[in-house]
């Protein structure tokens, strides 16, 4: 079975250059689709799709979504938009809020905007647990809780993201499947509670700061079973004239606690001696979210689930930070 099944040739991957977006293009290609790239390179990075430039069926477009005229020429003729453009930077979003608007809101709405205009029909879309807000933080929330009352930027623009495509859906025959994630972890990461732990322990072996005041737990689960249950989604479940559009939660059944991810790098790093240190304050940044709980019950009902715990995700990831471990792609 290939990642997206047969009726699937070409695929508009926005932000393809980034985290995430790099290893869907590593899958993609491997199955065979031709892939477009289209990617400003201020979260991504040349180096993370390099191998793919210049191969046949493979194109990279430095540019960005807000450039709606070079948004449409590129996406024409594409069977299927992957749509993974965003700010990824939370904590930067607070200091500029706009960047969430402009990045998230503004972005989305022209992506489904050329879509409309071209007649492209099929988004895949990556939300967010952080949507949730304070809603999440005891108790496991399912994709039916609400009002959606985010405390980040970020969060904010998923969710107006969200509701442009559900509205793009609803008038103009798009097809829709949005994902909230977990924590999404494994090489190639660029910030994250375990890029920071390698980076403090590398600076300092004697010593780990956690900020937030310790009790910080949340889901976390490899990228590659983040890519396979949005395919999964893509090609099992059907949307409808009556639901064109469905929003599902992605991550493992289990979390993972900070105080458990500093241990585990410490193990990883042979550094069983490094002291730990709780900052102490109620939240480690503005907009943090210290415990996120999501159900995962929902796409876990159409069949799809992570094979991996929340824990051997976090050891996986943090071995291939510290190039102990490559994923086949890569990773």
């Amino acid at each position: 079975m290939t990642l997206l099944g047969s009726n699937i040739k070409s695929v508009f991957l926005t932000g393809g250059a980034g985290f995430i977006g790099s290893h869907v293009a590593d899958l993609l290609r491997a199955d065979g689709y031709a892939v477009t790239v289209y990617d400003n390179l201020s979260n991504g990075h040349r180096e993370f799709i390099e191998r793919h430039i210049g191969k046949p069926n493979f194109k990279f477009v430095q540019a960005d979504i807000l450039d709606t005229d070079r948004l449409a020429t590129e996406m024409k003729g594409h069977d299927l938009v992957w749509h993974l453009a965003a700010n990824t930077d939370i904590i930067g979003g607070a200091e500029q809020p706009r960047r969430d608007l402009r990045d998230c809101v503004m972005g989305t709405f022209n992506v489904v905007e050329a879509m409309r205009q071209l007649k492209i029909q099929r988004i895949i879309f990556s939300s967010t647990g952080a949507v949730y807000g304070e809603l999440c933080t005891d108790i496991a929330t399912s994709e039916s809780s609400g009002p959606l009352l985010p405390v980040s930027t970020y969060a904010a623009g998923k969710i107006g993201s969200e509701a442009f495509i559900s509205a793009f859906c609803h008038l103009y025959g798009l097809r829709g499947w949005m994902y909230r994630f977990g924590n999404v972890i494994g090489g190639r990461m660029t910030h994250g509670v375990i890029f920071d732990f390698i980076r403090k322990l590398r600076e300092n072996p004697k010593e780990l700061l956690i900020r937030g005041d310790g009790r910080q737990e949340k889901n976390y689960f490899l990228v590659e079973e983040c890519i396979q249950g949005m395919a999964y989604g893509f090609r099992t479940i059907p949307m409808t004239d009556d639901k064109p559009c469905d929003v599902f939660n992605l991550g493992t059944d289990s979390i993972t606690k900070v105080v458990d991810i500093a241990q585990i790098i410490k193990e990883e790093m042979d550094l069983p001696d490094a002291r730990i240190v709780i900052e102490g304050t109620k939240r480690a940044w503005p907009g943090d979210q210290p415990r996120v709980h999501i159900t995962v019950d929902r796409v876990n009902g159409f069949g799809w689930k992570a094979k991996l715990k929340s824990d051997q995700a976090v050891r996986i990831a943090a071995r291939r930070m510290m190039g102990k471990e490559v994923w086949a792609f890569g990773g």
